[in-house]
């Protein structure tokens, strides 16, 4: 319960602070059977109440919640001028994101000032027109908003297109950037209150659901995280934080199903105090997982949990309240890196997924069987088992020690939280089972639906000029300069020149003089016929020009 006990503080801190009370923001999305709360710092199933009730509430209107927070996490490293830097951004049950946008060219090393006019949450229904947000969503159709464009015109028209996602009930967005100084705070709950480098992110949250018979348990949430600074993000890991409540807080297990990318809670007994006899199983599926351009989807690459250890449970499974322990979950190890093992096997095997066995049928490794207690990377110890359940919480992890994203490079998570009731509590594991099957089935029916969630975003107009870092760089002999053009009201085409210069100022190439529409562009640079050193690229076009530098090691 400490983590209850830390959110209920922070609300508190909220209705207290003047400047905080201006920006707290709190959604419902309510389309089918699931009522679920989304906060504008990037936190979502949570109430924000001082009862201690979660913000997943199954069946709507019953008054029983699943779930008591959820929240995005990233973390990683960035090449600045002092070095590499670790960076984390999280949100677990106040949350550090801030309803924003990263202005381009980016502020340097200077955060942003806080919140924007204009960005918060939006949120529409299906066929009510005029209400909600429905009249003001073309404002955030440049910043990745779904809308249909009925007329296939690839512009957003409010009296003709859609808003929302095609054929959802509700459809919620939200941009969101990790470049505010004032988000951030330490005590966050799991990691949190890394002040510098920030990532640069900009983060367009889209979360929709369906009220069809066959989707009415099931809720959609996708994340595009842009990067938006001048360097290489590394090692990028992402995380889903979860702190499910399913009733009573204190009986809960949880496990894993890696053929279905799933993880869930269930209760321990076929009886809870909120939700009775049988009660529910809820989890959580990563349909897609980080991606950049140097490598393919890294999907999910573990399940890692957390108890408190007032059960009994040893302190390296304690949570992660500081950034680095928590980049260490992240990658599915426990807060000291030491590995989790899998207790079914002889010998003992390291694995990254908990519980990944099947409850109902009592195969592979499940909770009923324990765990080691293990810590210092110690391989052995006795087990551990909770037969009354615990206070459970889980981190669902995509991204990879290899993987990076450059600048001006998107990456992407979608997931699915869903609930599903069977004969027992743990027949209701198997029945969510099968109820990841058929939202699997949807989800491969829509996602080239929902790769580009705007024609905007297709058509790739920019919304500023900008001129990327080469990559690579340093190079030998071929780089790749990227850049932003703009458009300008009027103008078709516009002049544009891209000049490269050697470190005495003079000329060497002007790969780029010409007219150019509205759009982003790459050329090949060769310094095959140059000499090893520091060379400067400036692009200029109208009055905006814009030089960085780039290094030819031979």
């Amino acid at each position: 319960m400490e983590k209850k006990i830390v959110s209920i503080i922070l609300f508190i801190f909220i209705l207290s602070n003047s400047s905080l009370q201006q920006v707290f923001q709190l959604v419902k999305l309510d389309g089918n059977n699931i009522s679920s709360y989304f906060f504008n710092h990037g936190v979502f199933d949570n109430k924000f109440s001082a009862g201690n009730i979660g913000g997943f509430e199954w069946p709507k209107g019953s008054g029983k919640t699943a779930v008591y927070t959820a929240g995005l996490n990233i973390a990683g490293f960035i090449n600045t001028i002092q070095g590499f830097k670790f960076a984390m951004c999280s949100a677990s049950y106040f949350g550090e994101w801030c309803p924003s946008y990263i202005p381009i060219p980016h502020p340097g090393m200077e955060g942003l000032p806080g919140p924007q006019p204009g960005f918060k949450i939006y949120k529409v229904i299906k066929n009510l027109h005029g209400e909600f947000d429905w009249n003001s969503w073309g404002l955030m159709v440049p910043y990745g908003a779904p809308y249909t464009d009925v007329n296939n015109n690839c512009q957003y028209d409010p009296d003709i297109d859609i808003p929302g996602i095609k054929n959802a009930s509700q459809t919620i967005f939200i941009c969101m950037t990790d470049a505010v100084l004032s988000q951030r705070r330490p005590g966050e709950g799991f990691g949190g209150g890394v002040c510098y480098p920030y990532f640069y992110a900009e983060v367009h949250m889209t979360t929709w659901c369906y009220d069809s018979l066959n989707l009415n348990d099931v809720q959609f949430i996708k994340w595009n995280i842009i990067n938006k600074s001048d360097s290489n993000w590394y090692r990028l890991l992402g995380s889903i934080y979860i702190d499910p409540d399913l009733g009573n807080p204190k009986d809960d297990m949880i496990g894993c199903d890696t053929s279905r990318k799933l993880a869930y809670c269930y209760n321990a007994t076929n009886y809870d105090s909120i939700y009775g006899a049988a009660p529910p199983a809820v989890g959580f599926i990563m349909l897609k997982g980080f991606k950049s351009s140097n490598t393919g989807d890294s999907w999910l690459n573990s399940v890692n949990r957390f108890i408190h250890t007032g059960i009994g449970g040893p302190l390296c499974e304690s949570g992660a309240d500081e950034p680095y322990s928590a980049y260490l979950c992240m990658q599915g190890y426990k807060n000291d890196s030491t590995d989790w093992m899998d207790i079914t096997q002889t010998p003992y095997r390291k694995t990254k997924f908990v519980f990944s066995g099947d409850p109902e049928t009592n195969t592979g490794w499940t909770e009923n069987k324990g765990s080691l207690n293990n810590c210092g990377h110690d391989t052995t110890g006795t087990i551990i088992t909770h037969p009354g359940g615990y206070d459970a919480h889980i981190l669902l992890n995509t991204g990879s020690y290899n993987l990076t994203v450059h600048p001006g490079d998107t990456t992407e998570i979608i997931i699915a939280q869903l609930i599903a009731r069977g004969t027992s509590n743990l027949n209701s594991v198997t029945r969510l089972k099968q109820y990841a099957d058929s939202v699997w089935t949807f989800y491969d029916s829509i996602k080239g639906q929902i790769e580009f969630i705007n024609c905007y975003q297709q058509t790739q107009i920019p919304r500023n000029y900008f001129l990327y870092q080469n990559f690579p760089n340093p190079f030998n002999p071929k780089t790749t300069i990227k850049f932003d053009i703009m458009q300008i009201s009027g103008n078709e085409t516009q002049d544009v020149q891209l000049i490269v210069y050697d470190l005495l100022g003079r000329e060497i190439q002007k790969p780029v003089n010409q007219q150019l529409k509205a759009g982003t562009y790459e050329i090949i640079f060769n310094g095959n016929n140059l000499p090893s050193g520091v060379y400067f690229y400036k692009l200029s076009a109208g009055d905006f020009s814009m030089t960085r530098k780039m290094i030819l090691i031979k």
